[in-house]
């Protein structure tokens, strides 16, 4: 989920993006200011991963990137329909994506790279990260790849909404199949993996 999400489309299209969304915003500083999005959002990842857990900062971060790619949807959308109706707009997509873009870089950036050393097993840790990261960078050029595709046949907004579906997907499976690993030893988290929550056993009272 964490490129299906749009996140390198995004980037690499980003220039296209403001200049669809009629922002006035040049392609430099289109480049300049998801840089420097990116660069401050993934320090302040580093401060809390460790004080509000992993999961807290998947969630919020899937939750915030799914609203804000709904938001840019809805007005291209708008935007096909009447651009009269949006000429008020131009801060929308331009809030939006930069909402995305520290989102991602807070929690779905980092944190899942951060899980795979904490979620394997030692005796697969290797050939577990190996395919993870072939799959992540897989999905990464079909995204990009047909990101142009799909603003052809769906149009921009209708990418986008898209990318928020997906975006909801990855929060439901956060939330349901995703262990909370800060402070927990791997022994600990591989049996909560496993659905052996141990609990210390009762001491009788001495009578």
């Amino acid at each position: 989920f964490q490129q299906v999400c749009g996140i390198n489309a995004v980037i690499f299209y980003s220039s296209r993006i403001f200049k669809e969304a009629n922002t006035g915003i040049g392609p430099q500083w289109a480049t300049i200011i998801i840089g420097i999005m990116q660069v401050v959002a993934t320090f302040v990842s580093t401060l809390v991963v460790d004080k509000l857990g992993r999961r807290i900062l998947l969630l919020a971060s899937g939750i915030a990137m799914a609203i804000s790619t709904t938001a840019i949807g809805v007005y291209f959308y708008l935007q096909d329909q009447d651009i009269n109706q949006v000429a008020s707009l131009g801060w929308l997509p331009v809030g939006s994506l930069c909402l995305f873009i520290i989102m991602f870089s807070i929690g779905y950036g980092p944190v899942p790279w951060l899980m795979m050393g904490e979620l394997f097993a030692t005796d697969i840790k290797g050939f577990a990260g190996s395919l993870a990261g072939t799959s992540n960078w897989l999905l990464a050029f079909v995204v990009t790849k047909t990101f142009v595709n799909l603003n052809e046949g769906m149009g921009i907004g209708g990418t986008f909404w898209l990318f928020a579906g997906l975006t909801v997907l990855g929060v439901i499976f956060v939330f349901f199949a995703v262990p909370e690993t800060k402070g927990k030893s791997l022994n600990e988290i591989q049996q909560e993996l496993a659905g052996n929550r141990s609990t210390p056993e009762a001491i009788p009272a001495e009578k």
